[in-house]
């Protein structure tokens, strides 16, 4: 069976690196875009089983990245996991009325959220 691929779309490299490692070792495919206009072109043209996206990043932020995946044709369907160390409610109500799957601040439980993507991934 093919390996499930997951796009991490953040711009904190540590973060991005510690989380791959662990996605990897639980059997996942890693692409990684560090800023929103990569986050964008890179779902359009890999199609990922899942996106998890950071709010603040440069060349536009999450929210804008989240807008395009929902009106593009090529990534309208494709589960998002919003992981971010913005604790505001008006970003999470904007990211859940977008359809977003599940909404992690940071510092997260990495535990929680493999769960959460084994269970988005249960239904690709």
């Amino acid at each position: 069976m093919a390996k499930k691929k997951i796009l991490m779309v953040d711009d904190e490299k540590e973060w991005v690196k510690m989380l791959t490692l662990r996605l990897e070792h639980n059997g996942y495919e890693v692409d990684i875009a560090f800023d929103t206009a990569g986050g964008i072109s890179q779902a359009i043209k890999l199609r990922p089983d899942c996106i998890l996206l950071d709010i603040m990043m440069p060349a536009g932020g999450g929210i804008m990245a989240l807008e395009n995946f929902r009106k593009n044709a090529n990534t309208f369907n494709i589960p998002v996991i919003v992981v971010t160390a913005k604790p505001d409610n008006q970003t999470k109500e904007i990211a859940e009325k977008l359809g977003v799957s599940g909404y992690f601040i940071k510092p997260i439980d990495a535990a929680k959220l493999m769960e959460k993507i084994k269970e988005v991934l249960l239904y690709k």
